[in-house]
């Protein structure tokens, strides 16, 4: 039996990341299903209801505003999964650099990606926090909570079906 738990962790570069995401891409036959389809259409659904609300919350403004790009900092996208990569990939989105300092995914305009980790999803300097009515955070982070839950349903899920598929 071929040790597929590996192939999750073992590239460290986001080259290397990139570079297999596409390889399973090749593969999406194999690893989409109507279980792992539907997901992508609530995860796509749930991307653009927390862009949405952090847009109506002000966040995006105030993080263009910014400047800093220290939540988008250099080395942030070294903590992407594979599977989020592949994910991305499943929902139309070119895995290229950005052309902003900061993030390998990091644009003049933003984040590139549609599906992102939990950090770059979750994450609210001090700054936004103070900014924030209490109860628009309540909203955001609920809103934002339904999006990281699909990702981990959807990532675990290809996650299980590649490592079926290697045990072939």
């Amino acid at each position: 039996m071929v040790n597929n738990t590996a192939m999750f962790t073992q590239y460290t570069s986001i080259e290397e990341k990139i570079r297999l995401a596409k390889k399973l891409y090749l593969i999406r036959e194999k690893i989409l299903d109507m279980e792992i389809e539907k997901l992508l259409l609530e995860l796509d659904k749930s991307i653009q209801e927390s862009k949405t609300i952090m847009d109506e919350t002000g966040i995006t403004d105030a993080c263009k505003e910014c400047g800093e790009f220290s939540c988008c900092g250099k080395g942030i996208e070294e903590r992407f999964e594979v599977t989020t990569l592949l994910i991305n990939l499943f929902l139309g989105v070119e895995l290229s650099k950005g052309d902003a300092e900061g993030c390998y995914f990091l644009t003049r305009s933003g984040c590139s990606l549609k599906a992102r980790e939990v950090i770059c999803v979750n994450y609210l300097c001090e700054k936004i926090y103070r900014k924030l009515k209490p109860e628009d955070l309540i909203t955001v982070q609920e809103v934002c909570g339904r999006e990281l839950d699909i990702l981990f349903l959807l990532s675990e899920r290809i996650k299980e079906k590649i490592r079926k598929i290697l045990e072939l």
